[in-house]
């Protein structure tokens, strides 16, 4: 015998009431699906917005403070087409980060190669009065920069030397391997420098240690 209780007799005219309503027409249906969509759409968007503005915030600082470190004109063109638009996707805007992140990588990959001297002109950069010339002739240089190596117009830093001398600018007082650094960049624009200034740097004898 069943422990369960027998089901009570099913009434022959019972109809469910979902089978009562009338069935949504096609444009209905359509209706539906829309504003499903449309919620489906911004509960993502609510859910990633986070990131998307922490993106949009780091490559608007980059490109305002460190756009030297942008590797080239179509990707800073790329980045803010990314930024002028109203809403940014999260696939878009992981995209932003990465072209961000490029640039931020190219900064320390240069500050860790000012950590290893150039042998060629570490012995004079071991002078402090040669290193505050140096330091000098840096801020000199990004001065000249204004199109951060863009055109070729002889003026600032050259592309294989614009990373390093706007990092290095932003050194208040150099090591010994920095401005061994600074002094081979700064070498490849001498004729740029002021006279005083460049005599100062290259054509004295090196210091010799205490």
């Amino acid at each position: 015998m069943s422990e369960f209780p027998p089901h009570p007799p099913m009434d022959p005219n019972f109809i469910p009431k979902c089978m009562l309503e009338p069935f949504p027409t096609p444009e209905e249906i359509v209706a539906i699906r829309e504003r499903h969509r449309l919620e489906e759409a911004e509960r993502v968007r609510l859910r990633d917005a986070p990131y998307v503005e922490a993106a949009r915030t780091a490559a608007r600082e980059s490109l305002a403070t460190q756009r030297w470190a942008w590797s080239c004109r179509r990707i800073i063109e790329r980045a803010e087409a990314l930024l002028a638009g109203e809403d940014l996707p999260f696939y878009l805007a992981k995209e932003l980060n990465q072209i961000t992140s490029k640039a931020r990588i190219t900064i320390l990959r240069a500050q860790q190669a000012a950590t290893v001297p150039h042998e060629p002109e570490l012995a004079r950069a071991g002078g402090l009065s040669i290193r505050e010339a140096a330091r000098q002739g840096v801020a000199y240089l990004t001065r000249l920069d204004a199109d951060e190596a863009r055109e070729r117009n002889k003026e600032g830093w050259g592309k294989s030397t614009m990373v390093m001398g706007h990092v290095l600018d932003t050194v208040d007082a150099f090591t010994p391997s920095q401005a061994s650094h600074a002094l081979r960049i700064l070498r490849t624009h001498r004729r740029q420098l002021p006279a005083p200034l460049a005599a100062r740097l290259f054509d004295v004898a090196p210091e010799l240690p205490l």
